[in-house]
């Protein structure tokens, strides 16, 4: 990629560019919303949300989030994974991911899990940065609009550490 990529935590700044590139679907009262609703779990250290800039502009983001339960605290989630079409195919969801593991193990995250809907792109994605499937929940998602579509929702996972002989 010829543009600088920068990958950083996300600033309330960053809420137009969030939506005009990765939640159009969204009003900017929503993503402020989830904005401010990641800044204090980030400075508890329980959530990262990092987004993707080029040039100024925010292009990608992936939200990291520690399990509160103390059973499931070594583990973590990736959601809203999302790079913007013009963007895609250049590798940075593979940086997201890679700097939100960075930020999971130093949160002391053993292993990283995320689910996206069958049959999407999503899916052989996850796969190219080395999550494993370990479920399907078919029928898991009806989309409650237009033709009501409905995607089964796989699960996957992948360990940061080397397991314990």
């Amino acid at each position: 990629m010829s543009e600088e990529l920068c990958i950083r935590p996300v600033t309330l700044d960053d809420v137009a560019s969030l939506r005009e590139n990765c939640f159009s679907m969204n009003t900017l009262e929503q993503i402020q919303g989830l904005v401010q609703q990641n800044l204090t779990p980030f400075e508890e250290g329980k959530r990262v949300h990092l987004v993707a800039e080029v040039a100024g502009k925010v292009i990608g983001t992936v939200t990291l989030t520690r399990e509160e339960h103390p059973l499931e605290s070594h583990r973590a989630e990736l959601s809203s994974l999302v790079v913007h079409p013009d963007y895609q195919r250049r590798g940075i969801a593979r940086c997201l991911v890679e700097v939100s593991k960075s930020y999971a193990r130093d949160m002391g995250i053993e292993i990283l899990e995320v689910s996206c809907r069958g049959g999407e792109v999503a899916e052989t994605v996850y796969r190219h940065l080395g999550f494993i499937e370990w479920g399907r929940l078919p029928r898991g998602l009806v989309e409650p609009w237009g033709d009501h579509a409905v995607y089964d929702v796989v699960h996957f996972y992948q360990p940061l550490t080397e397991p314990e002989s």
